[in-house]
């Protein structure tokens, strides 16, 4: 069984300037938005290391002050055309990056959207994930670290993506080609494209429901399917939870066998002040064939986890946060039954 404990302080600001509108003989209003977010954040725990562990890579760095993410980011739409470009640095960047070439590793967003219909869109470039509720962005997520779900999943993908938006806007579909799995640059070893779906569905205005799938060729007769399914309920200002059920299966072509993962969690937040809140999360991860869970001891392939902290709001867009994470690793065969 191994432990890991971690102490976690993050100061989140968010910065947005809205430039004059530019207006054409039509009259026709074009908005320019620049956002600016800087996170930096201090991590500890009783370990001499500087990083946590490999499958883990927000807030990775140990025992020294570090910006998660620094981010800037212009998008323009009209009625007709949007287009975003957003250039980060920051230890996110770095971890989520590493098999980029050059100027590429900065590169957090790029990409043009053009409308094909009244509620149709398609968009090419460098796009943010379809899988999973979360974002790189800590402002907009429940707890301050990451879950092992998002850390194991895309954080961002290169493509096209054709989308639809019903009239209500209670039903959201879309359907991807890609470069593959969080990559910008494809990768030498993969085979064609990659594809995937997401399939968005809002009953009323408090509760999200999410299906989203990836499916390619990662390798020679190496084939990958991952499937993430996410319910959000947010009854009101004070209350949001998130609970997430993923499964993934990739061919290995040495051994003719699949190897398996999935994993399932829990977020919840509640404001007890209109400047505080608290969060809480449970979560499991299981990888028998330790194909995500890099790092682990031989008789080690599932990790769970805990984390509770607490979230202030001093100024509007800017929010400081603090953690304590315990995550615990062990084996299937001897733990699971009485872990969950």
């Amino acid at each position: 069984m191994i432990m890991n404990k971690w102490w976690t302080c993050s100061l989140g600001v968010l910065a947005y300037c809205f430039p004059a509108e530019a207006q054409e003989k039509q009259d026709t209003i074009k908005p320019l938005t620049i956002q600016a977010y800087v996170e930096g954040y201090y991590a500890w725990n009783s370990k001499p290391t500087s990083e946590k562990p490999a499958y883990l890579f927000s807030h990775n760095r140990l025992h020294e002050f570090s910006v998660n993410l620094a981010l800037v980011k212009l998008a323009y739409q009209d009625e007709s055309v949007r287009s975003t470009i957003g250039l980060g640095v920051g230890s996110y960047m770095q971890a989520n990056y590493s098999a980029e070439e050059g100027v590429w590793k900065q590169v957090y967003e790029a990409n043009v959207g053009l409308k094909l219909g009244k509620y149709c869109w398609i968009d090419l470039g460098v796009l943010p994930s379809h899988i999973g509720a979360e974002s790189a962005i800590g402002m907009d997520n429940i707890s301050l670290s990451r879950s092992l779900s998002a850390e194991n999943s895309p954080y961002f993908e290169t493509g096209a993506k054709l989308s639809y938006s019903s009239s209500k806007g209670n039903w959201y579909a879309a359907v991807l080609a890609l470069n593959g799995w969080q990559r910008i640059q494809k990768s030498a070893t993969q085979k064609g494209l990659a594809y995937g779906h997401q399939l968005q569905y809002k009953p009323n205005n408090s509760v999200i429901l999410n299906s989203s799938s990836y499916l390619a060729e990662e390798g020679k007769d190496s084939l990958r399917f991952f499937h993430n399914f996410y319910v959000q309920y947010s009854p009101g200002n004070k209350l949001q939870l998130l609970a997430n059920v993923d499964f993934g299966s990739q061919e290995n072509p040495s051994s003719g066998k699949s190897s398996n993962w999935w994993n399932t969690g829990m977020q919840v937040r509640y404001g007890f002040h209109k400047n505080w809140s608290m969060n809480f999360r449970a979560e499991y991860f299981a990888d028998k064939s330790r194909y995500f869970l890099l790092g682990l001891a031989a008789e080690k392939d599932a990790v769970w986890g805990t984390s509770i902290g607490t979230d202030f709001i001093p100024y509007k867009n800017m929010i400081w946060r603090l953690e304590y994470r315990y995550l615990e690793s062990h084996g299937l065969s001897s733990s699971l039954a009485w872990r969950f």
